[in-house]
């Protein structure tokens, strides 16, 4: 059983941070990943129409990504910002917090509003990652492998697909669509664009400018979806689901 549990620990698995993404943005990305029928876990931050055609999605697992930090416009406290979310989402397991805050007591409100698997931890790139149930917090924590705009600034490399599939353990991707559109390269683009508008109230004449020309994120992800495309994909429930009845 374990054996059989850690071959899919090996196959890579989607999560996107909506980050307030607008609408047209996030239709385009979801295109993509339906188009070639790749399992993907979204993170969202907020309602919109689209948002909600993905929850009809069945390729598609919706977990909360909410936003502690004090300038937050998703409620006035750690509670409102997950009870506002779980408005929108009311049945979603899955968390990974906005620039990853946590500490010990934002962990364990999770239980209190359902959440069961948290993947708010980036270990970049490191080798054997596996999934760990905290019996204290009663959450199974996933750590996530790789970033894009943790990528940007590392020093990227946007062509290394196949080397990255060689490292063993637990491959989570993690996208913005916003950089994915943008395709990228660095931050700089993305902070001249934020300065212009609110992301979500961004329309397409508004992006056009900002769209790098070269080598970036979407170049990374068209070459990862053509990747994963042959493999056997997961939501991050879903392989949680595996992980808690060990296959």
């Amino acid at each position: 059983m374990e054996d059989e549990l850690n071959k899919f620990y090996e196959n890579p698995l989607v999560t996107l941070d909506v980050d307030w993404a607008p609408d047209f943005i996030i239709e385009d990305v979801a295109r993509k990943l339906t188009r070639e029928n790749i399992r993907a876990t979204w993170f969202i931050t907020h309602k919109s129409p689209v948002l909600e055609k993905l929850f009809s999605n069945p390729l598609f697992e919706i977990g909360i990504h909410p936003n502690f930090h004090s300038q937050t416009t998703q409620g006035k406290n750690q509670d409102e910002v997950l009870e506002n979310l779980k408005k929108i989402v009311p049945d979603a397991k899955t968390i990974r917090t906005h620039g990853l805050l946590q500490s010990t007591r934002i962990l364990l409100k999770f239980q209190k509003y359902g959440i069961q698997n948290d993947v708010s931890l980036l270990l970049t790139k490191d080798p054997m990652l596996r999934p760990h149930f905290s019996k204290f917090l009663q959450i199974l924590r996933l750590p996530y492998f790789w970033e894009d705009d943790i990528e940007m600034i590392e020093g990227p490399n946007w062509m290394n697909i196949e080397e990255l599939f060689q490292i063993k353990g637990l491959k989570i991707f993690d996208f913005h669509p916003i950089h994915i559109y943008l395709n990228s390269n660095d931050m700089n683009n993305y902070n001249l664009l934020k300065k212009e508008k609110h992301i979500q109230e961004l329309e397409k004449n508004d992006v056009e400018k900002y769209i790098n020309k070269n080598v970036g994120t979407k170049t990374f992800f068209d070459k990862f979806v053509e990747n994963v495309s042959r493999k056997k994909t997961l939501t991050i429930e879903e392989l949680s689901e595996k992980n808690r009845r060990k296959i």
